[in-house]
């Protein structure tokens, strides 16, 4: 009598660079769904930084046009020089969307989930933390949009633009990146907040906390040399202030440029700051998250 056996069916999964990406991609792509089928939060999350922009750029408009202050401005008008403002302002609060989302996942169960299957557990991480800066990109853009059209001045001569971008899409690329960079940092810093929490008042009110002090202690409002002097000595520990006026000089070019300094040279500052940041605030998230998930 023979006995007839069976060969176990082995699977054999495809890892590597190839299949990292392609699962970073696919959750990427859940990141955006998730944003185009509640539109509402991202209009919710644009209006108050519009809100910000008009106001203040016809509030402080007159600041400008004072003697004495019209050259720190460098000869922009106020709502001008504050959009660079309004756009980390709007990464400064929806990056901590980062670290919500994933608190949220954990709550569903939709990451327990994941964890269930062979997927990278970084592919995780970064999908999510990519569909957020596509949300601060767009809104992004759409600051700067308005911030054009709402410099433009008709009369009998025809069209004024009293708003312009010096470099053009170069340097709207550029400013675009480096405030992408910025996102990236502070996604980070985020995702690590909240895993270590595990709370979403904790984090929501850890991250406001931080939020403020970082942006009304730099130039946002107003220019470094018209600040008082113990603010002037505080601001260049800002990121936030390396970020916003490396932003200006590529959106407007020399002329808003501090003597001594240049265009490339203030791009460069951000970068550097920036990446080493980002560096150390991703390499915390990242351990807090594999930590989280094992």
């Amino acid at each position: 009598m023979s006995t007839m056996t069976t060969p176990h069916a082995t699977t054999t999964l495809s890892r590597g660079p190839g299949a990292f990406l392609s699962e970073t991609w696919a959750l990427y792509q859940r990141a955006v769904r998730k944003l185009v089928r509640r539109p509402v939060i991202l209009y919710f999350s644009l209006v108050q930084p519009l809100i910000w922009l008009l106001l203040f750029g016809q509030v402080f408009s007159r600041i400008t046009e004072t003697p004495g202050f019209g050259a720190a401005f460098g000869g922009q008008s106020y709502l001008a020089f504050f959009a660079p403002a309004v756009i980390l302002q709007t990464i400064l609060f929806g990056a901590g969307q980062s670290g919500l989302g994933l608190l949220n996942d954990l709550d569903s169960g939709f990451l327990s989930k994941l964890l269930t299957t062979p997927i990278n557990r970084l592919a995780i991480l970064l999908g999510k933390v990519l569909g957020d800066l596509t949300r601060m990109l767009f809104q992004a853009v759409i600051i700067l949009i308005i911030t054009f059209l709402a410099g433009l001045r008709f009369g009998e001569g025809g069209v004024e633009m009293t708003i312009s971008y010096f470099y053009g899409i170069p340097g709207i690329i550029g400013a675009l990146a480096i405030a992408l960079l910025f996102g990236v940092m502070l996604a980070g810093l985020n995702v690590a907040i909240a895993l270590m929490t595990r709370n979403t008042e904790a984090t929501f009110l850890i991250a406001n906390f931080l939020t403020f002090p970082l942006l009304f202690t730099s130039s946002a409002l107003l220019p470094v040399q018209v600040l008082p002097g113990w603010l002037q000595s505080f601001s260049q520990f800002n990121p936030v202030t390396y970020t916003i006026d490396a932003l200006r000089a590529l959106l407007y070019g020399p002329s808003i440029v501090p003597a001594g300094e240049t265009v490339a040279g203030m791009a460069l500052q951000a970068v550097v700051v920036l990446g080493i940041l980002a560096a150390l605030t991703l390499a915390w998230g990242t351990s807090r998250f594999r930590k989280a998930v094992v």
